[in-house]
């Protein structure tokens, strides 16, 4: 009887003991609800800035550069001559095409006079029918020949002009190629003009990101490399579809307003807010994050008294707070002491701060 006793006060005692333990692994958890916001990515992105007209201006005609008529560094006009090349033998021979136009008119107006005489004379039957036929097609051979001789003068004019180049649309002279009395050939570059009132960025953007930038609202915020340069704000104007094989990246153009002081060639910055999604980011402090050993992150909530962890994404950090993504939006989150729960740890909640969304 005595045994039995002492046997049973023994299973009391460590009962009492097993309970004591599972009531000291309760942890105080103090809880916080989180600001919620749509998650919205934005990309930050260095581009050039290049103008839309961008040429390698070349002759039209091969020869000896006789005049040269702007410099490195000139504004010059659409139209504006740039240079003329020595024109002597075209110019001579556009003059011996004018003679031979004239020659071929007199010629036409002789046979066109030999034909009206020979009409009238065959009215008073004095003359052949086939007198009349033979003026005719004399008549006609003139007429094709002043119709040579005239496309022979547009030619010959023609190869004149082109002895003259000038410019093809209104720009900067970056670079000039060619001296006085060097011989220069179309295949060769004389000028690189470019505008400088047309100028937008290019963007390259990876292949990833291609469905964000079908929709045509996007913005972007542009930072230019220079000293003193302001930010300012422009919509995308084009989007290439087609990526480069290379690279795997896309190309977007945003066009800059004309009263944006820049130049080509320069560098500067984009950041573009792409569509928000559906899916929510939440704020909490930096200590409700545990941290993984494999650099992972987790986030505890806490239902009816048990911890419940969840894998997070951390997409922003802002001082003493971060942003993470698929935890859920209307639970309450452990502020403080992560690394001493795990999942389905009982707690016990001291206090909650916030609500829920």
């Amino acid at each position: 009887m005595c045994v039995v006793r002492i046997r049973l006060a023994l299973a009391f005692i460590v009962l009492s003991f097993n309970t004591s333990l599972l009531t000291a692994k309760e942890i105080a958890v103090d809880l916080i609800y989180p600001q919620v916001n749509q998650f919205s990515e934005q990309l930050s992105l260095s581009g050039t800035i290049k103008s839309k007209q961008d040429a390698k201006v070349t002759v039209l005609q091969q020869g000896v550069v006789a005049k040269l008529f702007v410099e490195a560094g000139d504004h010059v006009s659409a139209g504006d001559t740039l240079l003329e090349l020595n024109s002597s033998i075209a110019k001579a021979q556009y003059q011996q095409a004018l003679a031979s136009l004239e020659a071929s008119e007199i010629a036409y107006q002789e046979a066109e006079r030999l034909l009206q005489e020979v009409i009238k004379l065959s009215k008073q039957q004095v003359v052949a029918k086939t007198l009349i036929a033979e003026r005719k097609a004399t008549r006609a051979k003139a007429l094709a020949s002043m119709s040579q001789a005239k496309a022979l003068l547009a030619e010959r004019k023609e190869i004149v002009n082109r002895h003259t180049l000038r410019a093809p649309f209104s720009g900067v002279i970056v670079n000039r190629f060619a001296e006085v009395g060097e011989w220069v050939t179309p295949q060769a570059t004389v000028f690189s003009l470019v505008a400088n009132d047309k100028l937008r960025l290019e963007l390259e953007i990876p292949q990833e990101y291609y469905a964000n930038f079908k929709q045509t609202n996007l913005v972007a915020n542009i930072t230019p490399d220079l000293q003193h340069a302001s930010q300012f704000k422009a919509s995308i104007s084009n989007v290439v579809g087609a990526t480069n094989e290379l690279s795997r990246t896309f190309k977007v153009f945003i066009d800059i307003d004309k009263s944006i002081a820049l130049i080509p060639g320069i560098s500067a910055t984009a950041t573009i807010a792409l569509q928000q999604s559906a899916q929510e980011k939440l704020w909490l402090p930096k200590t409700a994050l545990k941290h993984h050993p494999d650099g992972g992150y987790s986030v505890f909530s806490v239902t009816n008294n048990v911890a419940k962890r969840h894998i997070v994404n951390v997409i922003a950090e802002q001082a003493e707070r971060i942003a993470v993504t698929n935890a859920p939006s209307n639970h309450a989150f452990v502020m403080s002491g992560v690394e001493a729960l795990s999942d389905g740890l009982k707690v016990t909640v001291s206090s909650v701060k916030g609500s829920a969304q």
